[in-house]
């Protein structure tokens, strides 16, 4: 069998694997769950409201900030490398990004926008946003948004304040102007729009030429005392599902219609005086999440009727049935991650993570990965815990994504980690990505090799079976990092697919 032909089988089986996981889960990328509960909402033009991406392997993409328009931080479908793990590649500028179809677009902090070959790190383009108006390019700022094929991007000054970049090249779609000089930051589309707080005012723009569909601005309100009182919206990034979107001022959860920026619900803090709300809104599962007065709010998504409450002040992760947070360790000097029920609010998860200090999280199937405040990323078991591997890459994380095998961190440069020692550049000559199983490995062998910034980390004996070797330890066991080398979860039926292959040589 040819090489090219041993790529193409290997391709092919990675993605009939990921299929048949989406159809066994009912979490595959094409099918996706609005905020009632629905799967498939279309909007007018026919296009679905929640318009995630999917990568060229078949899993999710992190289209946005936050992943997804649902800002949930949280990838059904990938499961992440495996232990030993190393640095892929590494882009010398930081700054923030999305990943869609492999590749990455980063706004550097430069001010620039650059396209980078997911697999291999390699630069496909560069920009400066310019406009006619300016002699001088334009500084790109916060996180970008993918879809439509496009790269939605704002940048600093009174204008433009919106820039519409095709992903192809890097070229000037559209650009809007005349929002304001305090954009949010963090753009978010869905249904053929693109959500955007400006100089606290939402805006809803027509994804493919700019034009603007409607805004909103919050009124004034009567609090118990008799006093009118002005609210403004957050500039963090709303979240969309279904045909809902939601969107944080200081006092209020605000549900407006995507498709006319009506006011669907509206929930307020019971002390107007001193409470608010906080940071961004996330929703998924037919369920919204705020931090409100302190404490992290469940709401249906469509009614808006409270839920239930889970006892903390952050809210970084939305999973079907977990919300997890960065919080205050028991010693009172370090910050860790807790996972909660989010039903009934009891916590529920929580790392072996020794004197760690952590900044951030994501989580996909299998895995939460933390960055590390002083230096780097880790993983740990979303069944108990148990400490995956961890890795050093000299510099604080400030956003994490994890798109198929691929776990990518920016700090002062960017890095994407994977499995060690796997070939991904010189067996990948023709830019397709080959793990769409998700397992780290793309020839089903045993890879040991290590790099020396990273620690394996793994709890009682190594499996020969594809189970998974996280839920087949003893229940009495410690958590904990320890030294170690685990198997790819898929090696086992690759193993079988070469030598059905080579069996018809």
């Amino acid at each position: 069998m040819s090489e090219h032909e041993r790529r193409t089988v290997l391709r092919y089986a990675g993605l009939t694997l990921a299929a048949g996981m989406g159809a066994a889960t009912g979490t595959g990328a094409a099918q996706e769950t609005d905020a009632d509960g629905s799967a498939g909402d279309e909007t007018t033009d026919g296009e679905s409201t929640t318009d995630e991406s999917v990568t060229a392997d078949g899993s999710r993409g992190w289209s946005s900030i936050r992943g997804d328009a649902g800002n949930t931080g949280f990838v059904p479908g990938s499961t992440g490398p495996k232990p030993p793990v190393g640095v892929a590649w590494e882009d010398d500028h930081g700054g923030t990004f999305a990943v869609v179809d492999g590749t990455v677009y980063l706004v550097a902090d430069d001010g620039q926008v650059r396209a980078i070959d997911a697999i291999d790190g390699s630069l496909q383009w560069e920009t400066e946003i310019t406009a006619a108006s300016r002699e001088e390019p334009m500084a790109a700022t916060g996180p970008p948004a993918i879809a439509h094929d496009t790269v939605y991007v704002t940048s600093k000054g009174d204008e433009p304040n919106l820039t519409a970049l095709d992903v192809a090249t890097g070229d000037i779609r559209w650009q809007e102007s005349g929002l304001g000089s305090e954009t949010n930051l963090s753009p978010t589309v869905a249904g053929g729009l693109v959500f955007l707080v400006a100089d606290k005012v939402l805006y809803a723009l027509e994804a493919r030429g700019g034009e603007r569909r409607w805004q909103f601005e919050p009124g004034t309100v009567t609090t118990d005392d008799g006093r009118e009182r002005g609210d403004y919206l957050q500039r963090d990034s709303v979240a969309v599902a279904g045909r809902t979107v939601f969107a944080l001022s200081n006092k209020r959860l605000i549900a407006l219609d995507a498709e006319t920026g009506d006011e669907r619900w509206t929930d307020t803090v019971d002390d107007w005086a001193s409470s608010t709300f906080s940071g961004r809104p996330i929703v998924a599962d037919g369920v919204a999440a705020a931090v409100k007065a302190g404490v992290v709010t469940i709401y249906d998504a469509e009614t808006g009727t409270e839920r239930s409450t889970v006892p903390t002040h952050s809210l970084d992760v939305l999973t079907d049935d977990r919300v997890y947070a960065v919080t205050d360790a028991e010693d009172g000097d370090r910050k860790t991650v807790t996972g909660y029920d989010s039903e009934t609010g009891d916590r529920v998860w929580q790392p072996s993570d020794g004197d760690d200090s952590f900044a951030s999280a994501v989580v996909d199937d299998d895995s939460v990965y933390v960055g590390l405040e002083e230096s780097g990323v880790a993983a740990f078991a979303r069944t108990d815990g148990r400490g995956e591997w961890r890795i050093d890459t000299g510099t604080e994380p400030r956003q994490m994504a994890v798109v198929g095998d691929t776990v990518y961190v920016s700090g002062d440069a960017l890095f994407a980690i994977r499995t060690d020692g796997e070939e991904h550049g010189d067996e990948i000559d023709d830019g397709e990505d080959e793990t769409g199983s998700g397992n780290g490995s793309d020839d089903g062998e045993d890879e040991t090799g290590s790099d020396g910034g990273n620690e394996s980390v793994g709890a009682g004996d190594e499996s020969t079976d594809d189970t998974d070797t996280e839920s087949s330890d003893d229940a009495d066991e410690t958590p904990g990092f320890t030294a170690g080398t685990s198997i790819a979860g898929g090696a086992l039926a690759l193993e079988w697919l070469r030598r059905r292959t080579g069996d018809d040589e």
